[in-house]
């Protein structure tokens, strides 16, 4: 039997703040509602991707699904140990991998605040400088946190004087320059989610 101290809080999808309680030896992800995590989406597979009890903490396995099982922002290509802030992805689905009994994780995982009318932006509550662009970006993807915003609606509200003549390139460079200044480890999108093939997303809690 997994110590009771594992958990997956989602993020974002369909319940955000929804803890699972890892159980069991073996815990299924997927759309079909024999498993133990069931997401309801046509993106998600029937089974999706498997948690495994190991040497004291869960390994994630993807299960050969449509479109791919994520951790921290990169696809799955093998077995993968999680970690207490892990973020684990599938389809629009993100969820944290937490043990409550693990003080780091506290202290890993950034806090997100925008304060519009004096048009600052703080991570860890320290202010972070943005440029216009920069901040109208992170502003249009807060204001749509509940959805996927594609690159065409970006480049739509970030660059309204250029009436279509924005490529993708241009998106994705703001997208990275924004994660940099916000992001605490570059190796891991906390806020700025990729949804591969569809846009980006904004999680904050």
């Amino acid at each position: 039997m997994a110590s009771l101290s594992f958990h997956l809080i989602m993020r974002s999808g369909p319940t955000p703040g929804k803890s699972f309680e890892l159980t069991k030896s073996e815990i299924y992800i997927g759309r079909d509602i024999h498993n133990d995590v069931v997401i309801n989406d046509a993106e998600v597979s029937r089974k999706h991707a498997r948690l495994v009890i190991q040497a004291g903490g869960y390994v994630l396995e993807d299960l050969g699904s449509t479109n791919g099982t994520f951790v921290n922002g990169q696809q799955l290509s093998a077995v993968y140990s999680l970690h207490p802030g892990d973020t684990v992805q599938v389809a629009d689905t993100i969820f944290r991998f937490a043990d409550p009994q693990a003080t780091l994780v506290a202290h890993k995982w950034p806090k997100l605040k925008i304060e519009r009318p004096a048009r600052h932006v703080l991570v860890n509550a320290e202010q972070v400088e943005l440029s216009a662009k920069e901040y109208a970006l992170l502003i249009y993807l807060d204001d749509h946190s509940d959805r996927i915003c594609s690159k065409g609606e970006i480049a739509k509200a970030v660059w309204p004087e250029y009436r279509g003549g924005v490529f993708d390139y241009q998106v994705e460079s703001l997208v990275k320059r924004l994660r940099q200044k916000l992001e605490p480890d570059e190796e891991e999108s906390h806020f700025v989610v990729t949804m591969r093939g569809r846009g980006y997303r904004l999680v904050k809690a």
